[in-house]
């Protein structure tokens, strides 16, 4: 068994103002994740969130595709991560977006 650490995060289909994502930036991305961690799984189906940014008290209610990744828990991995994080919310305009990771044991 194999100690790992799952990490979703989900891509909005819309950017803040209320616009479509361009579809070819949800593909960059999947391709990004593929080269950078070798793997990824990416649901189709949307995922509605609904949040409340608590500087602004602005309401957002998104759809979104998920995305989630396997790898193994290293120093380096957590500031590849943040910087995956910091791009997307570039990429996508987005003021934060979902991440998080989960400790799992690999069967």
């Amino acid at each position: 068994m194999i100690q790992r650490l799952k990490v979703e995060f989900l891509i909005p289909l819309k950017y803040n103002d209320g616009t479509d994502v361009d579809i070819k930036k949800l593909l960059d991305i999947r391709k990004k994740v593929v080269d950078l961690f070798g793997a990824v799984t990416y649901s189709p189906v949307p995922t509605e969130g609904i949040w409340i940014n608590p500087k602004t008290h602005i309401k957002y209610s998104d759809e979104c595709r998920r995305f989630e990744i396997l790898v193994e828990e290293s120093p380096e991995i957590y500031e590849t991560l943040k910087e995956l994080k910091e791009d997307l919310k570039k990429t996508f305009k987005q003021e934060d977006i979902y991440m998080y990771y989960t400790k799992i044991t690999q069967i």
